[in-house]
């Protein structure tokens, strides 16, 4: 079986991203059964189409022969190439985790509490205003504190508290004279969970690993990458629930599910198409990637197109 991981850089990357090790952990996992497993940068692909079905994908020039399972770990940094890589491979019948239509829905945040609002599971009010911003509309819908973020944002990055009226005031005018079109969410502050969460680890529509977070240096974000601390956490119905029907909605195979501490209810923070698993895996003696490459391998034997076009990328590379 062929496998490739899309992800930002190569495993011989000089140096290395954060969540590169993720990859390669993937990539151990897929080769212990016996899988050709690549990972592959999608902005070094070129793609030719046309109306005779003899589509080409080409990467540093050469012709790959198509692959049986693509794992995209692009998550919310997937860009137009990365986008159109998966659209391509999509449309000729191979297996991909996550789909690109899911990535794309959790990359923007606001179209993520969206969806996930509108089927009713808990969120955070979260408000998408316009610039100039009226403070005390703000302080009248969701009060103060509150927490302003970018539509697109990773490891905890592009998050802030405002903790007083003035406060958010003289943040907001500063990104009103630095971008002339800004687009922030504004979301109720959950003071329960103040450096505190949940990463909640979906593989295939189960649970398979439940983290806690916890700040260690009065960061109101509780990130690993931000230096915070994970435990193992034991799960609930309640957890599972919620998870679960989280990942169903935004249609993702693969998502880590960031629950807020609401007293004894949660709320859904955010949804990760291309959640870190290496720590979560140490932390919680599971093995994500494991889960993750027979959640693949299951799939393609299911997959009843294998490729709409009998193959024509392999055809191509012979």
């Amino acid at each position: 079986m062929k496998i490739w991981i899309l992800f930002h850089q190569e495993e011989d990357a000089a140096e290395q991203h954060p969540e590169l090790k993720s990859c390669l952990c993937l990539k151990a996992e897929a080769e212990k059964f016996g899988a050709d497993c690549r990972i592959l940068n999608p902005e070094h692909f070129d793609m030719i189409i046309d109306s005779a079905k003899d589509w080409q994908a080409l990467y540093k020039g050469e012709v790959l022969a198509t692959p049986d399972l693509i794992i995209a770990r692009t998550g919310t940094e997937t860009t137009y190439a990365g986008f159109s890589l998966l659209r391509f491979y999509e449309r000729i019948g191979v297996t991909v985790l996550n789909g690109w239509i899911a990535i794309e829905s959790v990359a923007d945040k606001f179209q993520t509490h969206q969806i996930l609002a509108s089927q009713g599971l808990p969120v955070p009010r979260t408000m998408l205003a316009k610039f100039p911003t009226n403070v005390d509309m703000i302080e009248q819908k969701l009060g103060f504190p509150v927490v302003v973020k970018t539509l697109r944002g990773t490891r905890g990055g592009g998050v802030f508290l405002a903790d007083t009226k003035q406060t958010f005031q003289n943040l907001t005018d500063l990104i009103a004279q630095s971008n002339t079109n800004p687009h922030f969410l504004f979301q109720e502050y959950i003071s329960k969970s103040f450096g505190r969460d949940l990463r909640v680890y979906v593989v295939g529509g189960r649970v398979v690993a439940v983290m806690e977070r916890q700040s260690k240096d009065g960061n109101f974000k509780a990130n690993i990458s931000l230096g915070g601390e994970g435990k193992a956490y034991p799960t609930n119905p309640e957890i599972n629930r919620i998870a679960i029907a989280a990942v169903k909605a935004l249609n993702l195979d693969i998502a880590g599910v960031d629950l807020l501490f609401d007293g004894d209810q949660f709320k859904i923070c955010e949804v990760n198409s291309a959640a870190a698993l290496q720590r979560q895996s140490e932390i919680c003696n599971v093995n994500i990637a494991r889960e993750v490459i027979m959640l693949g391998m299951s799939k393609v034997k299911k997959n009843p197109a294998k490729s709409l076009f009998n193959r024509i990328l392999n055809r191509a590379a012979a």
